[in-house]
């Protein structure tokens, strides 16, 4: 009875509102509360796409460093019974692989939710992984010492002392989660490459990225955050600067650095999926904490950019995402809030307007009532929100998974019809390679018309320009050939 008031009420509120011709209809299927394990799991899954006639699941097959699918250069999952493995512990059946050969019969995308910042959960003298090739005992803790990995192998980032309520190890470990520092070249590489060696191996549709970014940390001594001071990024930031010694946390300078390093990552890795897979679209689950753009005074005063490092208002004015996906978690029945997720959202479409991007809104589902949730997707849709993506398909009202009424109720009041997903935005090129020194400034220059981009290599030389027109271009002594849906390289 509840669900068929709601399902009134819902359809009521957006009643007025037509449905788009073309329009992301999403879930994100976060591997916490949504399991993964066996082909039962990866039904169930598909089954509550097609009964609310959603288009694209995001599904989370990368966590803390470890994976739900076979074709893999990190350990498998210790969440048990995934694979379906033998009596001998063999696994007999990649959960990715199913997922995408069952969602894409039933004319569903399959974008991979990974994880790229968090790789470890637990407390290193309770519990390790199990298997010795986790990134974690190799790269930040020595399961030998049963101590932190010293020198240049050391991977993680760093608060501190002594501002550092709530982390521990040295600075190390933010509450439960341990994070690696991308500002370390050898950490950034190999993310990038686990990545890549995902895409590779399996035809999903998009590559979706999660807590890219620097952890949340605690305020230092005169203000900024206490994180990103990794032994090896800090050196790399005094020798481009000429300093000496630890960075003040509200140092500008500082706080730039640490947003150069997370969009230097994403450069490389979008760059690298062009590559070899043109139509890929590479998405990331952005920060809307607290205060919108527009109420903070612009997006360079928002948690995102000055305490997280995320710059992504930048990725969408450089092109390095595709579809812009904000965890836009407001709660409809809070004033204030409701008028936060009006602010995201807006700033979000005439974002993705502006650069040729996609907004797909993210909803936190399980913090409203399903009438409420209606609301937000109205509004979302009215102000030109290229779909929505609800968090998540095991929530609603609570962390528990919901009653199968909830998706019958989203197909008949606000996705009544099935629609395909936006088509592709138009194609562009782009260029990226190799030189022989990290940090310095690379200059590409279209010999046509004279017009020049820079950019600086990363931590390992890599330099790269996405979202060029195509036409002829240089890059110091590389000619290069630019052509639409194509990256060119050159060392």
């Amino acid at each position: 009875m509840r669900w068929a008031v709601w399902a009134v009420v819902l359809l009521t509120a957006v009643s007025a509102v037509a449905s788009p011709a073309a329009e992301y209809r999403a879930f994100w299927a976060e591997a916490f509360n949504t399991p993964l394990a066996n082909h039962g799991d990866i039904d169930r899954v598909i089954s509550a796409a097609v009964e609310s006639n959603a288009n694209a699941l995001f599904v989370q097959i990368r966590r803390r460093g470890d994976s739900w699918y076979l074709e893999s250069r990190e350990p498998i999952t210790e969440e048990p019974g995934v694979g379906e493995p033998d009596p001998n512990g063999r696994r007999t059946f990649d959960p990715l692989d199913y997922l995408i050969e069952q969602a894409h019969a039933n004319g569903i995308e399959v974008h991979a939710f990974t994880i790229v910042g968090a790789v470890y959960r637990d407390d290193p003298k309770d519990r390790l992984p199990a298997d010795r090739d986790h990134v974690f005992v190799h790269h930040i803790w020595d399961p030998e010492k049963h101590a932190l990995v010293t020198g240049p192998e050391q991977w993680a980032t760093r608060a501190l002392p002594p501002r550092t309520n709530g982390i521990t190890y040295d600075g190390r470990r933010f509450g439960r989660e341990w994070y690696i520092d991308l500002g370390h070249p050898d950490a950034a590489a190999y993310t990038v490459e686990t990545l890549m060696h995902l895409v590779r191996h399996y035809p999903i549709d998009g590559l979706h990225l999660d807590r890219i970014r620097y952890p949340e940390a605690p305020t230092a001594v005169g203000g900024g955050a206490n994180v990103g001071y990794n032994e090896v990024s800090v050196a790399r930031f005094n020798a481009r600067y000429g300093r000496t010694g630890q960075p003040k946390a509200n140092d500008p300078l500082w706080s730039d650095w640490r947003r150069e390093q997370v969009t230097n990552f994403l450069r490389r890795l979008y760059l690298n999926v062009k590559a070899i897979r043109p139509d890929l679209r590479v998405s990331a689950a952005v920060v809307c904490n607290s205060t919108g753009p527009h109420a903070s005074g612009g997006f360079q005063h928002t948690e995102a950019y000055t305490r997280l490092f995320q710059d992504w208002e930048s990725w969408a004015e450089e092109g390095l995402i595709d579809l812009i996906t904000p965890m836009d978690y407001k709660r409809e029945g809070v004033p204030r809030q409701a008028a936060q997720f009006d602010d995201w959202s807006r700033f979000t479409i005439d974002l993705a307007k502006k650069y040729n991007r996609l907004a797909v809104i993210g909803l936190g589902a399980y913090l409203n009532p399903v009438d409420a949730t209606g609301k937000q997707v109205r509004r979302a849709r009215n102000a030109g929100a290229d779909g929505v993506i609800f968090f998540s398909l095991a929530t609603h009202t609570s962390r528990s998974r919901p009653a199968p009424e909830f998706f019958s109720t989203i197909r008949q009041t606000l996705f009544e019809e099935r629609v395909p997903p936006p088509s592709s935005q138009l194609p562009t090129g782009g260029a990226m390679g190799f030189a022989t020194l990290a940090g310095v400034q690379v200059t590409i220059e279209e010999t046509t018309t004279g017009e020049k981009r820079t950019t600086h290599t990363d931590g390992g030389g890599f330099w790269g320009f996405a979202h060029l027109p195509p036409g002829t271009y240089r890059a110091g002594d590389c000619a290069l050939t630019v052509e639409a849906g194509r990256v060119a390289t050159c060392n």
